[in-house]
């Protein structure tokens, strides 16, 4: 994969909640920090083969994890720079393990039915309304497998504060709360096996988003078997 320092505007009317910054110039780490420690976790100790979907994977935070384990992952985002950045920093042990692809959520996914064994998502269902939600989800359902996984990393309470104080809201989000958030997984997965763990309070810093702010959220842990 080439290397596309090209930023990807950010449009948070048409859902598109990017940086806009070239992923090149931000160093090998990803720019959201190593991952939520229970994230993490969750990712060593769950069962985790076949092909997996990485949805909306931005720079790679968790795709190392997935890639680990998984016999092949998809890492699929709406920002072709975060994606070859992701790309260019997994070694190359696992590259050909590794495909990347981009596309809109909130559109008709590019795969078959029946397609993943898995599918992972970590920080950005916050960020959509009740109804994309659901749009989202009867996709990821269409995809996977009969008795697929499903894990998904769902923040709330979600707290972002510039440099100079002032609160950041992105678009029309909707601020879920932690019940909320729990209610609507339950409600959107209820032909689904599920297991739900709440997350503590996460606080970090995010110095290279656009623009920089600190961050703290509560949130859910979500693992879905069909």
């Amino acid at each position: 994969m080439e290397k596309v320092t090209k930023p990807c505007k950010p449009d948070n009317k048409r859902f598109i909640f990017t940086e806009g910054i070239n992923y090149f110039t931000t160093g090998e780490t990803s720019i959201w920090g190593t991952g939520d420690n229970e994230t993490l976790e969750l990712l060593e100790k769950e069962e985790i083969k076949g092909k997996w979907l990485n949805l909306a994977a931005g720079d790679g935070r968790y795709n190392l994890n997935l890639l680990k384990k998984a016999d092949f992952v998809v890492a699929s985002d709406i920002d072709e720079s975060a994606l070859s950045k992701l790309y260019h920093t997994t070694p190359e042990k696992y590259r050909a393990r590794l495909e990347t692809k981009v596309f809109d959520v909130t559109k008709s996914f590019p795969f078959d039915n029946a397609s993943f064994d898995g599918i992972f998502c970590a920080g950005i269902f916050h960020l959509f309304s009740r109804d994309i939600f659901r749009k989202i989800f009867h996709e990821m359902d269409r995809i996977l497998k009969s008795n697929g996984k499903i894990i998904i990393d769902f923040a709330t309470d979600i707290k972002r504060v510039s440099p100079n104080g002032k609160l950041i809201v992105f678009g029309d989000e909707p601020q879920y709360t932690l019940e909320e958030a729990k209610e609507l997984l339950k409600e959107v997965f209820k032909e689904y096996k599920i297991r739900i763990q709440e997350l503590h309070v996460f606080e970090e810093e995010f110095k290279a988003a656009s623009p920089p702010y600190k961050f703290s959220c509560k949130g859910v842990l979500l693992v879905a078997v069909k």
